[in-house]
């Protein structure tokens, strides 16, 4: 079929759909094309970018320098985060996750594209923070790996899965700072190291809280023979809203 008559009947079959499954925006709960993926243009336009944060980790700057990356060892060499988890995204996110409003990833990844602008240039490919077996059976879908894979054909390179969770891991959920960073040693594992050795990978997230996810799979990247590791998530939450992560 041609290119154009196949817009055609693709906007015919989207036209049919508004109609006959109307969508509504999942933060203001307007009606939105299907087109929109639930998040309609105002709430989008919304949504401020991170600023006045960490140039390395996106971190939370105070007098006494980054709360994130300051005072620790941080093995990302640039983590990066589109906006703040809070308002619209903060409900897109809690509804790809908890509600299983899949198409809202699609919205998501257009902010990490946009976020990651010119550091995208020498990454080789892209990978996410992984999810074991029984919480992915339950959910449906790991929300990090599928903004990942969209992510990855945006920018033209491969995805493949270099990490994975342990079976049975403790929640990183209400547990604050310190617990967080304790709990989440030996929760990953290196996969795929043939892969990974010798390259610079983005490694993308959903939400970043104290950073101990991301650092963590990060260490266990260049443990499986990574150069770089770039880190990326959607949204920065202070610890306080750990109870709607």
């Amino acid at each position: 079929m041609r290119p154009r008559a196949l817009s055609f009947f693709r906007g015919i079959i989207t036209a049919a759909v508004d109609v006959l499954f109307p969508s509504h925006c999942v933060s203001c709960g307007a009606a939105v094309f299907y087109s929109a993926h639930l998040l309609c243009a105002h709430c989008r336009g919304s949504i401020e970018p991170v600023r006045d944060c960490c140039p390395r980790c996106s971190g939370i700057l105070t007098g006494d320098g980054c709360t994130l990356c300051g005072n620790r060892r941080f093995y990302p060499s640039r983590h990066i985060t589109a906006a703040e988890y809070e308002g619209p995204l903060e409900k897109a996110l809690h509804a790809l996750k908890f509600s299983g409003r899949r198409r809202l990833h699609r919205p998501l990844v257009g902010m990490l594209h946009a976020a990651l602008g010119e550091t995208a240039a020498g990454v080789e490919m892209v990978t996410s923070v992984p999810m074991n077996r029984d919480k992915k059976w339950e959910r449906g879908f790991n929300q990090s790996e599928l903004m990942a894979r969209r992510l990855a054909q945006r920018l033209g390179m491969p995805y493949i899965a270099l990490l994975a969770e342990n079976p049975r891991s403790a929640t990183q959920r209400k547990l604050h700072s310190r617990d967080r960073y304790l709990n989440v040693l030996g929760r990953y594992r290196a996969i795929n190291s043939t892969a990974a050795f010798g390259k610079r990978v983005l490694l993308v997230d959903d939400v970043l809280t104290t950073g101990a996810t991301i650092n963590e799979c990060a260490r266990m990247l260049f443990s499986g023979g990574a150069s770089d590791v770039i880190a990326l998530t959607v949204a920065r939450a202070g610890i306080k809203k750990l109870e709607n992560l």
